[in-house]
């Protein structure tokens, strides 16, 4: 048994599985039996955010402990990368409002603003306004009052946003209709007030107080199982009596503390350094909404059900998600120029056209496809070219290097 809570290898080897588990709750159904593809997708995979917002806060206060303006300056790339993906994801977005909302084009701005501050562009990024309030919130509230009373209100917070997840046990009277109005407004409870604030809470309150947690290594895992079997009872609850989502399930509060405490504890770590789990992670959560939308319409455009759903889907998924990862890694690693970047964009568009005119050509007239599947393809197409590029380029200035060393 580990007797320090130091195994940060085997954090990042859970963040990647963690990755993957964000990926199967986004996707179609994977399995025919109702319950089991219930219990994999909404119980088991809903510790995957949790665990992010408990990590990430952990290692952020880790490094406040360091350096003051840490958190400062980590909260400033965060908003920049954030910036970057939304503006990257907002023809995406756009598609969808499209599709799914009615609004007029004058209100278009209003909800391109909505979705930056409180849900993102697109569905999945907002993680990352929910983390960027949370911490600040925390960081602010931690001068000011105590632990106690920090996860008093955070958890009270959780309460009241779990509504969305046990709505199905809501009688009709006046709560109900405070709630639907709610539900009207802001469209959903998942945020970081109501969502991200207590897991932050929790990631730094086991970095402050780890020394004191330590003691109860050896309890850990007894701990982590016992609370895991009441997030079952209570996932199977939520299948029988379904509400407006699964996001909230209380036992997570309780589970996430203990199973982060069990990970960091664990006694077998990695030989290999997990540094690029790290980042395949990181990029996993940007782009697999991506892949899941080509894939899944081109099995139903094409009445193709094994891409549609099922493992087969998932698998095709994870590979388009890990190539595109592994793509904008690269060129992350790199220096593209700006006129490369604007060579990609236009062949990506220009290819994307010569597909989408051709996916809609022979696909069955009948069949309603997202529209957001042309603006995916085009973001596909676009980091591959990149990515090419950047080979390219790369090849190019290391053959320039090698001559400018032999010329010597």
């Amino acid at each position: 048994m580990n007797k320090e809570l130091n195994n940060y290898r085997f954090v990042d080897v859970c963040k990647y599985i963690a990755a993957i588990m964000i990926v199967c709750i986004h996707c179609e159904r994977l399995f025919d039996y109702p319950y089991l593809d219930f219990f994999i997708r909404q119980i088991v995979c809903r510790m995957a955010v949790p665990f992010f917002f408990v990590s990430s806060a952990y290692f952020i206060r880790k490094g406040c402990s360091k350096n003051k303006h840490y958190l400062k300056e980590y909260l400033k790339k965060l908003t920049k990368s954030y910036l970057l993906w939304s503006l990257i994801f907002m023809p995406i977005g756009l598609n969808w409002i499209q599709q799914n909302l009615s609004i007029s084009e004058e209100l278009l701005p209003v909800a391109l603003v909505f979705g930056l501050v409180h849900i993102g562009t697109y569905y999945h990024l907002w993680y990352i306004p929910a983390m960027i309030f949370s911490l600040f919130t925390i960081d602010r509230l931690l001068k000011r009052i105590s632990y106690k009373w920090l996860f008093a209100i955070s958890i009270s917070l959780f309460l009241f946003g779990s509504v969305e997840t046990y709505y199905g046990f809501l009688q009709n009277g006046w709560f109900k209709d405070m709630f639907d109005l709610i539900i009207s407004v802001i469209y959903t409870t998942r945020s970081g007030l109501l969502y991200g604030m207590i897991f932050v809470t929790i990631g730094f309150a086991i970095y402050d107080y780890q020394e004191k947690l330590s003691y109860m290594i050896p309890k850990i895992p007894k701990l982590t199982i016992a609370f895991g079997i009441l997030l079952i009872l209570e996932g199977t609850l939520i299948y029988f009596v379904p509400g407006l989502d699964m996001n909230f399930l209380i036992v997570l509060i309780p589970f996430s503390f203990f199973f982060f405490l069990w990970v960091l504890s664990f006694p077998y770590s990695p030989r290999f350094d997990t540094h690029h789990l790290r980042e395949l992670s990181k990029y996993y959560y940007f782009v697999h909404p991506v892949c899941i939308v080509i894939i899944e319409e081109i099995g139903k455009a094409f009445n193709l059900p094994y891409l549609s759903t099922g493992l087969l889907s998932l698998a095709l998924i994870f590979i388009m998600t890990q190539l595109i990862s592994t793509f904008v890694i690269s060129i992350h690693r790199g220096s593209l120029k700006r006129r490369t970047i604007f060579y990609a964009i236009f062949f990506g568009m220009f290819i994307t056209s010569i597909l989408a005119g051709l996916f809609y050509e022979m696909k069955s007239p009948d069949i309603l496809i997202k529209f957001e599947w042309v603006s995916c393809i085009c973001f596909v197409i676009s980091f591959s070219v990149c990515y090419i590029l950047s080979l390219f380029m790369n090849q190019k200035d290391n053959k320039l290097s090698h001559l400018h060393e032999s010329s010597r």
